[in-house]
């Protein structure tokens, strides 16, 4: 930091507007902080001692408060501003940042512009916290200004910051209310103005449970700032800077060093703006004759719709195949949405979920209120209209959402994707959509290009992997394992999964298309994204949400026989999984708990099963299939919903965090995708989330297929082996190898797969 400057000469006459709690007359660097409404210079006194020994905190007395009781309070922010710019000038001879709560983020904010108009010593940065943005200011007036007093007393007992005790005495109300009427009068009057913009770096600091500065509305603060350096979504709600005091004060020395290193580095270019900066466009003059700037509104895809004659699936495979970009394919039933490229990006770690959107900073979602909460806040702050976002969650999402140590290493629970570019493929149409208008014609023409490829995969050769013998011993031992612990009344029923490697290249557009036509999927998918590539086609899904009518459906498969294209065989084993002991209890198990957790997030009374116990045809397989929903109940999220399902118990257990630590502790890898979800997730709130079953997997150099089965009490290690290779048949059949890869001699087919392959071909 800067070594500090020779005093201003005037600083003894500001000392009024100061308290210095921690005195430090050599400190190189400061914090200048401002209050919420009606509090005391009190509120940061225990900062003063919680900083280096080289920062100095001054706490902003206002008129009417502690020593300056007997002051008027100024009732206008103009008057407040002003002053507080005028007093604080002779304070500014270091680096200094102005760190604003609530009512003090809007005063720091209009003292920095004052500032800067000035032309004078200004701030090394500025950090506004627990306040909303200027335009949602604007949009949403607040009333407090016309407060009376049992209102105000009301207020702030909501707010959660005056302990009851202080409100209920008459005389410390009397203390209490004189500057908060005042306060009231200057936020309940303030509307701020988008201009000029700050040009100090700007960060914004709020609580995820925070519902008068919503996390969703925080990168708005982005209008009126050159320069927004950072957003970080922190446990709590308006006043989660008080128990999370060491969080706020580590992000406030940050943005002074970084606003440091800032002054003191010459940069080869100009700095880059934020998106929000760049995205401005001049909407008239002033009076003065300047240009004034219009505030940037969420921009929005530009669409065209055009008819196709060639076949969707292999139009979209074909798409995937010429990109040289992150895409997902996902597919419901004929629907297919194909997305490109990523203008915004959603990370999730168990720490917190990162949001980066094109020419923007990324932005930090803690995860104190939840993992899934922090994924929530962040799609809510997506500045753009009607977007979808696709991407996929692995199996180790499960580990925080039930209490489980995460597992080591920094891999990404979920990613997600918001697209640059998109293609919706449906009824003999497509709808293109692009960020940039002059796009749309670059991709009409892939578009067309790609329908007119055709389907045809060349190559008739299929790659083999081994099946029936890999790992089969061990996997015997694991469920034989597992039903001892079952049998000692440790869980009730537990996934366990062996791993297959697929030794030669394949090439995975090519599998997808010859999979999905051997294969009658709830849903399928093809991407390569964060740093996965999978191919699969997915018997059921976790759960679908529908934002319009908020309904919830699960569609749990368990219970399992072969399907091998002969109709009597076939219907025989579908007779004898209605028979089957073992089967019968699993699928029902199964069903009860995923209506125990529909109840969770749903209306009473609401949930339903829908259809019970019919069989559904899954490519190698058939299954007992149920299908149950409910309606969201009034406060609940999708993702709540989809938390309360995930991870999928006909892909982890019964319960589930038993199993899922069972699962961690038998099985050699970790799960990744498999057993995990890929999905699209709208705007309106609609989550679609694919299980991620009966798929292949690649991944740093790896190339793999996996397959489990659901062990019970009455369970038998071979009956399980032979059942996970009943459902590789579903993939490992429709192998296509990649272009360059050479014919070598493949181990020999197995009598059963070689009829599959038959059947398939």
């Amino acid at each position: 930091m800067a070594e500090p400057a020779a005093g201003a000469a005037d600083r003894g006459t500001t000392e009024a507007w100061f308290r210095r709690y921690a005195p430090r007359p050599h400190a190189t660097a400061r914090v200048v902080c401002f209050g919420p409404a009606g509090g005391s210079p009190a509120f940061y006194r225990d900062w003063a001692r919680s900083v280096p020994g080289d920062v100095e905190v001054l706490s902003v007395v206002l008129p009417g408060r502690e020593r300056r009781f007997g002051e008027p309070p100024p009732t206008t922010m103009d008057v407040l501003a002003d002053a507080l710019a005028e007093v604080l000038v002779p304070w500014l001879d270091r680096p200094t940042v102005l760190f604003g709560h609530s009512m003090g983020a809007s005063v720091a904010f209009e003292v920095t512009r004052r500032l800067e108009a000035s032309g004078g010593p200004r701030p090394a940065a500025l950090v506004v916290s627990g306040r909303p943005s200027p335009r949602r200011l604007r949009e949403c007036p607040s009333p407090v200004a016309d407060y009376d007093d049992d209102a105000i007393v009301a207020y702030l007992r909501g707010l959660g910051g005056t302990p009851d005790e202080l409100l209920d005495d008459p005389e410390t109300r009397e203390l209490i209310l004189p500057p908060c009427r005042a306060d009231f009068q200057v936020i309940g009057r303030y509307a701020p103005d988008p201009h000029p913009r700050v040009t100090t770096p700007l960060h914004v600091l709020v609580g995820d449970r925070d519902e008068n500065a919503p996390a969703w509305d925080a990168p708005r603060w982005g209008e009126v700032a050159t320069r927004l350096a950072g957003i970080h979504v922190l446990p709590g709600g308006h006043f989660y800077l008080v128990p999370g005091r060491p969080a706020v004060i580590a992000h406030v020395l940050r943005a002074l060093r970084e606003a440091d290193a800032l002054v003191h580095t010459t940069p080869a270019t100009p700095p880059r703006l934020a998106r929000s900066e760049r995205d401005t466009r001049h909407a008239g003059h002033a009076d003065s004759g300047k240009e004034r700037e219009a505030v940037t509104f969420a921009p929005a895809y530009h669409e065209r719709r055009i008819a196709l004659t060639g076949d969707a699936l292999s139009t979209a495979v074909a798409l995937s195949e010429t990109s040289a970009d992150a895409y997902v394919l996902f597919e419901n039933r004929g629907a297919i949405g194909w997305a490109e490229g990523e203008y915004g990006s959603i990370v999730v770690r168990a720490e917190g979920t990162t949001l980066s959107l094109e020419g923007a900073d990324p932005v930090e979602f803690s995860a104190g209120g939840g993992v899934l909460h922090a994924l929530d806040q962040a799609l809510a702050a997506v500045r753009l209209q009607g977007w979808r976002a696709y991407g996929w969650s692995t199996f180790e999402l499960s580990y925080p959402l039930h209490g489980l140590p995460a597992v080591p290493g920094d891999a990404p629970l979920a990613h997600l994707v918001v697209p640059g570019r998109e293609v919706r493929l449906e009824d003999g149409g497509a709808l293109l959509r692009t960020l940039r208008p002059e796009e749309l014609d670059g991709l009409e023409q892939r578009v067309r290009s790609a329908a007119a490829l055709g389907g045809a995969v060349g190559d008739t050769r299929r790659v083999t992997a081994d099946i029936e013998r890999h790992d089969a011993d061990e996997y015997r031992a694991s469920v034989a394992a597992a039903v001892d612990e079952i049998r000692a009344g440790n869980l009730t029923k537990v996934i366990l999964s062996r791993v297959v490697p697929v030794s030669s290249p394949i090439d995975l557009p090519a599998t997808y298309l010859e999979g999905r036509r051997g294969n009658d999927p709830a849903r399928s998918f093809l991407l390569r994204l964060g740093g996965w590539e999978t191919a699969g086609f997915s018997p059921e899904i976790v759960a679908r949400v529908t934002g319009e009518d908020r309904r919830v459906v699960a569609q749990p498969l368990a219970g399992t026989r072969a399907l091998e294209g002969d109709p009597h065989a076939d219907s025989s084993r579908r007779a004898e999984l209605y028979r089957d002991e073992k089967e019968v209890f699993e699928h029902a198990v199964s069903v009860r708990l995923v209506a125990e957790e529909l109840e969770q997030v749903c209306t009473p009374g609401s949930v339903t099963v829908d259809d019970f116990m019919s069989v559904k045809e899954r490519g190698s397989v058939q299954h007992l299939a149920s299908r149950l929903s409910g309606s969201l109940a009034p406060g609940r999220t999708a993702w709540e919903a989809f938390g309360a399902l995930f991870p999928a118990v006909t892909a982890s257990g019964i319960p589930k965090a038993e199993a899922c630590e069972l699962i961690h502790r038998s099985e050699r890898d970790s799960r990744g995708l498999y057993s995990g979800a890929v999905m699209t997730v709208d705007a309106d709130g609609t989550v679609d989330a694919a299980l991620v079953l009966r798929s292949v997997y690649r991944h740093e150099g790896r190339t793999w297929l996996r397959a489990g089965a659901g062990i019970v009490a009455h369970s038998s290690p071979d009956r399980e082996l032979e059942e996970t290779r009943e459902k590789l048949r579903s993939v490992s059949r429709f192998l296509v190898p990649a272009a360059d890869a050479g014919a070598e001699p493949q181990p020999p087919l197995s009598a059963r797969d070689e009829q599959s392959a038959a059947l398939a071909r």
